[in-house]
Protein backbone atom coordinates (compact mmCIF):
# COMPACT_ATOMS: atom_id res chain seq x y z
CA UNK A 1 0.00 0.00 0.00
CA UNK A 2 1.30 3.40 -0.91
CA UNK A 3 1.77 5.90 1.91
CA UNK A 4 -0.59 8.40 0.29
CA UNK A 5 -3.42 5.89 0.62
CA UNK A 6 -2.87 5.26 4.35
CA UNK A 7 -4.79 8.30 5.66
CA UNK A 8 -7.77 7.37 3.47
CA UNK A 9 -7.83 3.84 4.90
CA UNK A 10 -7.64 5.18 8.45
CA UNK A 11 -10.47 7.61 7.68
CA UNK A 12 -12.65 4.79 6.39
CA UNK A 13 -12.02 2.76 9.55
CA UNK A 14 -12.74 5.72 11.79
CA UNK A 15 -16.08 6.32 10.08
CA UNK A 16 -17.15 2.65 10.06
CA UNK A 17 -20.54 2.27 11.78
CA UNK A 18 -20.71 0.37 15.05
CA UNK A 19 -23.51 -1.46 16.81
CA UNK A 20 -24.68 0.87 19.58
CA UNK A 21 -26.14 -0.16 22.93
CA UNK A 22 -29.92 -0.40 23.14
CA UNK A 23 -30.01 1.79 26.24
CA UNK A 24 -28.33 5.18 26.58
CA UNK A 25 -24.87 5.17 28.16
CA UNK A 26 -22.81 8.10 29.45
CA UNK A 27 -20.08 9.49 27.23
CA UNK A 28 -18.07 10.98 30.10
CA UNK A 29 -16.88 10.01 33.56
CA UNK A 30 -18.54 10.90 36.86
CA UNK A 31 -16.65 14.18 37.36
CA UNK A 32 -17.89 15.56 34.04
CA UNK A 33 -21.43 14.25 34.53
CA UNK A 34 -21.59 15.96 37.92
CA UNK A 35 -20.43 19.26 36.36
CA UNK A 36 -23.15 18.94 33.72
CA UNK A 37 -25.85 18.22 36.31
CA UNK A 38 -24.79 21.20 38.40
CA UNK A 39 -24.60 23.30 35.23
CA UNK A 40 -28.20 22.47 34.38
CA UNK A 41 -29.33 23.39 37.90
CA UNK A 42 -27.56 26.76 37.74
CA UNK A 43 -28.38 27.72 34.14
CA UNK A 44 -32.06 26.77 34.52
CA UNK A 45 -32.40 28.81 37.72
CA UNK A 46 -33.25 25.77 39.80
CA UNK A 47 -35.38 24.15 37.11
CA UNK A 48 -37.50 27.24 36.44
CA UNK A 49 -36.35 27.84 32.84
CA UNK A 50 -35.90 25.22 30.09
CA UNK A 51 -32.43 25.57 28.58
CA UNK A 52 -30.26 24.10 25.83
CA UNK A 53 -26.95 22.28 26.09
CA UNK A 54 -25.17 25.45 24.94
CA UNK A 55 -26.47 27.33 27.98
CA UNK A 56 -25.15 24.58 30.24
CA UNK A 57 -21.78 24.45 28.51
CA UNK A 58 -21.35 28.16 29.16
CA UNK A 59 -22.39 27.88 32.82
CA UNK A 60 -20.27 24.79 33.53
CA UNK A 61 -17.25 25.80 31.47
CA UNK A 62 -17.48 22.66 29.33
CA UNK A 63 -17.39 21.97 25.61
CA UNK A 64 -20.92 22.15 24.21
CA UNK A 65 -20.52 18.89 22.28
CA UNK A 66 -19.53 17.12 25.49
CA UNK A 67 -22.71 18.30 27.17
CA UNK A 68 -24.88 17.37 24.18
CA UNK A 69 -23.50 13.82 23.99
CA UNK A 70 -24.54 13.12 27.59
CA UNK A 71 -28.05 14.55 27.36
CA UNK A 72 -29.71 11.31 26.30
CA UNK A 73 -28.22 9.35 29.20
CA UNK A 74 -29.18 12.03 31.73
CA UNK A 75 -32.71 12.27 30.31
CA UNK A 76 -33.24 8.49 30.20
CA UNK A 77 -31.98 8.32 33.80
CA UNK A 78 -34.62 10.94 34.73
CA UNK A 79 -31.99 13.36 35.95
CA UNK A 80 -33.23 15.70 33.22
CA UNK A 81 -36.60 16.07 31.55
CA UNK A 82 -37.35 17.67 28.20
CA UNK A 83 -40.47 19.87 28.03
CA UNK A 84 -39.83 20.49 24.33
CA UNK A 85 -37.34 19.33 21.73
CA UNK A 86 -33.81 20.54 22.42
CA UNK A 87 -34.65 22.05 25.82
CA UNK A 88 -34.09 20.47 29.21
CA UNK A 89 -34.66 21.10 32.90
CA UNK A 90 -33.13 19.20 35.82
CA UNK A 91 -35.52 17.16 37.93
CA UNK A 92 -36.10 17.78 41.62
CA UNK A 93 -33.54 15.27 42.89
CA UNK A 94 -30.85 16.72 40.60
CA UNK A 95 -31.64 20.26 41.80
CA UNK A 96 -31.43 19.22 45.45
CA UNK A 97 -28.12 17.48 44.77
CA UNK A 98 -26.67 20.60 43.10
CA UNK A 99 -27.79 22.87 45.96
CA UNK A 100 -26.57 20.66 48.80
CA UNK A 101 -23.33 19.47 47.18
CA UNK A 102 -21.56 22.76 47.90
CA UNK A 103 -22.06 22.21 51.63
CA UNK A 104 -22.15 18.43 51.99
CA UNK A 105 -21.30 16.53 48.81
CA UNK A 106 -21.34 13.11 50.50
CA UNK A 107 -24.82 13.70 51.89
CA UNK A 108 -26.03 15.27 48.66
CA UNK A 109 -25.17 12.11 46.76
CA UNK A 110 -28.20 10.45 48.35
CA UNK A 111 -30.41 12.36 45.90
CA UNK A 112 -28.54 10.93 42.91
CA UNK A 113 -28.51 7.52 44.57
CA UNK A 114 -32.29 7.45 44.81
CA UNK A 115 -32.57 8.49 41.16
CA UNK A 116 -30.07 5.83 40.10
CA UNK A 117 -31.89 3.13 42.09
CA UNK A 118 -34.93 3.61 39.87
CA UNK A 119 -32.95 3.26 36.64
CA UNK A 120 -32.06 0.03 34.87
CA UNK A 121 -28.41 0.22 35.93
CA UNK A 122 -29.39 0.87 39.55
CA UNK A 123 -31.69 -2.15 39.54
CA UNK A 124 -28.91 -4.33 38.15
CA UNK A 125 -26.58 -3.06 40.90
CA UNK A 126 -29.07 -3.75 43.69
CA UNK A 127 -29.95 -7.23 42.45
CA UNK A 128 -26.35 -8.36 41.94
CA UNK A 129 -24.84 -6.96 45.14
CA UNK A 130 -27.73 -8.18 47.27
CA UNK A 131 -26.82 -11.73 46.26
CA UNK A 132 -23.04 -11.40 45.88
CA UNK A 133 -20.83 -9.53 48.38
CA UNK A 134 -18.06 -8.75 45.89
CA UNK A 135 -17.52 -8.56 42.13
CA UNK A 136 -14.64 -7.67 39.90
CA UNK A 137 -15.14 -4.68 37.65
CA UNK A 138 -15.16 -6.92 34.58
CA UNK A 139 -17.87 -9.18 36.05
CA UNK A 140 -20.06 -6.18 36.82
CA UNK A 141 -19.32 -4.64 33.44
CA UNK A 142 -20.42 -7.83 31.70
CA UNK A 143 -23.74 -7.82 33.59
CA UNK A 144 -24.41 -4.19 32.64
CA UNK A 145 -23.43 -4.86 29.01
CA UNK A 146 -25.85 -7.77 28.68
CA UNK A 147 -28.68 -5.76 30.24
CA UNK A 148 -28.28 -2.74 27.95
CA UNK A 149 -27.37 -4.65 24.78
CA UNK A 150 -23.90 -3.13 24.56
CA UNK A 151 -21.19 -4.20 22.14
CA UNK A 152 -17.41 -4.11 22.47
CA UNK A 153 -17.49 -0.60 21.06
CA UNK A 154 -19.34 0.54 24.19
CA UNK A 155 -16.59 -0.59 26.56
CA UNK A 156 -15.50 2.96 27.49
CA UNK A 157 -19.09 4.05 28.01
CA UNK A 158 -19.65 1.11 30.38
CA UNK A 159 -16.55 2.18 32.34
CA UNK A 160 -18.03 5.68 32.60
CA UNK A 161 -21.32 4.18 33.82
CA UNK A 162 -19.58 2.17 36.55
CA UNK A 163 -17.67 5.32 37.54
CA UNK A 164 -20.98 7.18 37.92
CA UNK A 165 -22.63 4.36 39.91
CA UNK A 166 -19.65 4.36 42.30
CA UNK A 167 -19.95 8.13 42.66
CA UNK A 168 -23.61 7.87 43.71
CA UNK A 169 -22.64 5.40 46.42
CA UNK A 170 -24.80 2.50 45.21
CA UNK A 171 -21.62 0.45 45.02
CA UNK A 172 -18.21 0.87 46.64
CA UNK A 173 -14.71 -0.03 45.48
CA UNK A 174 -11.90 -1.15 47.79
CA UNK A 175 -8.17 -0.51 47.50
CA UNK A 176 -7.77 -3.60 45.30
CA UNK A 177 -10.40 -2.41 42.83
CA UNK A 178 -12.98 -4.98 43.97
CA UNK A 179 -16.58 -3.78 43.86
CA UNK A 180 -18.83 -4.23 46.91
CA UNK A 181 -22.35 -3.34 48.00
CA UNK A 182 -22.80 0.36 48.69
CA UNK A 183 -25.47 2.31 50.56
CA UNK A 184 -28.88 0.71 50.01
CA UNK A 185 -30.44 2.27 53.12
CA UNK A 186 -32.68 4.73 51.28
CA UNK A 187 -33.76 2.05 48.82
CA UNK A 188 -34.52 -0.66 51.40
CA UNK A 189 -36.37 1.67 53.77
CA UNK A 190 -40.09 1.78 52.78
CA UNK A 191 -41.49 5.25 52.25
CA UNK A 192 -44.24 6.49 54.55
CA UNK A 193 -46.36 7.69 51.67
CA UNK A 194 -46.51 6.24 48.21
CA UNK A 195 -48.74 6.87 45.20
CA UNK A 196 -49.26 4.45 42.34
CA UNK A 197 -50.59 5.75 39.02
CA UNK A 198 -52.79 3.56 36.84
CA UNK A 199 -53.77 4.20 33.25
CA UNK A 200 -56.85 6.39 33.01
CA UNK A 201 -57.02 7.03 36.76
CA UNK A 202 -55.56 9.40 39.29
CA UNK A 203 -53.05 8.46 41.98
CA UNK A 204 -53.97 5.62 44.34
CA UNK A 205 -52.83 6.28 47.90
CA UNK A 206 -51.10 3.26 49.40
CA UNK A 207 -49.83 4.99 52.53
CA UNK A 208 -49.79 2.94 55.76
CA UNK A 209 -53.46 2.60 56.84
CA UNK A 210 -54.87 4.65 59.70
CA UNK A 211 -56.32 2.68 62.65
CA UNK A 212 -59.87 2.99 61.30
CA UNK A 213 -58.85 1.84 57.82
CA UNK A 214 -58.61 -1.72 56.56
CA UNK A 215 -55.05 -2.58 55.62
CA UNK A 216 -54.72 -3.16 51.88
CA UNK A 217 -51.43 -4.50 50.58
CA UNK A 218 -50.16 -2.67 47.47
CA UNK A 219 -50.07 -6.00 45.63
CA UNK A 220 -53.87 -6.19 45.94
CA UNK A 221 -54.16 -2.81 44.23
CA UNK A 222 -51.79 -3.75 41.44
CA UNK A 223 -53.16 -7.28 41.06
CA UNK A 224 -49.63 -8.54 40.40
CA UNK A 225 -47.30 -11.09 41.90
CA UNK A 226 -43.73 -12.21 41.44
CA UNK A 227 -42.81 -15.89 41.40
CA UNK A 228 -39.19 -16.73 42.24
CA UNK A 229 -37.80 -20.13 41.21
CA UNK A 230 -34.58 -21.33 42.83
CA UNK A 231 -32.83 -24.13 40.95
CA UNK A 232 -30.43 -26.17 43.10
CA UNK A 233 -27.76 -27.82 40.97
CA UNK A 234 -25.04 -28.36 43.54
CA UNK A 235 -25.95 -29.01 47.16
CA UNK A 236 -22.45 -27.93 48.20
CA UNK A 237 -23.70 -24.39 47.48
CA UNK A 238 -26.22 -24.63 50.36
CA UNK A 239 -24.03 -22.81 52.86
CA UNK A 240 -25.16 -20.66 55.78
CA UNK A 241 -23.64 -17.57 54.12
CA UNK A 242 -25.68 -18.12 50.96
CA UNK A 243 -28.83 -18.66 53.03
CA UNK A 244 -28.34 -15.37 54.88
CA UNK A 245 -27.86 -13.47 51.61
CA UNK A 246 -31.00 -15.09 50.16
CA UNK A 247 -33.03 -14.11 53.23
CA UNK A 248 -31.81 -10.49 52.96
CA UNK A 249 -32.85 -10.43 49.30
CA UNK A 250 -36.32 -11.82 50.11
CA UNK A 251 -36.77 -9.07 52.71
CA UNK A 252 -36.25 -6.50 49.96
CA UNK A 253 -38.90 -8.23 47.83
CA UNK A 254 -41.38 -8.21 50.71
CA UNK A 255 -40.90 -4.44 51.05
CA UNK A 256 -41.73 -3.90 47.38
CA UNK A 257 -45.20 -3.22 45.99
CA UNK A 258 -45.45 -6.72 44.50
CA UNK A 259 -46.11 -9.90 46.47
CA UNK A 260 -43.46 -12.57 46.14
CA UNK A 261 -43.87 -16.33 46.07
CA UNK A 262 -40.84 -18.59 46.56
CA UNK A 263 -40.66 -21.99 44.85
CA UNK A 264 -37.71 -24.35 45.23
CA UNK A 265 -37.14 -26.57 42.21
CA UNK A 266 -35.99 -30.07 43.18
CA UNK A 267 -35.83 -31.31 39.61
CA UNK A 268 -32.12 -32.05 39.88
CA UNK A 269 -32.36 -33.54 43.38
CA UNK A 270 -31.72 -37.16 42.38
CA UNK A 271 -28.85 -36.17 40.07
CA UNK A 272 -27.19 -34.15 42.81
CA UNK A 273 -27.45 -36.99 45.34
CA UNK A 274 -26.21 -39.63 42.92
Amino acid sequence: MNESELPKEETRKARAPKLSAELALPQSGADTLVKIIKGYAVASNGGETPITYKDVASAAGLNSTLVSRNNRFLADSEILSSPKYGYYVPNEGAIRFAREAAWDEVGAKSHLRRIAAGCWFGQVSIQIFTLRPTLTKEEFKKSLAIKCGASEGDSNALDYLIDFIIYTGLIDVDENGTLTKGNFDEIERPQQTQEIFRVGQGPVDVSPPRPQDHAIHPAQILGASLVIHIHIKNFDDLTRDHAVRLIDWMKILRQSAISAELNIDTENLSDSLA
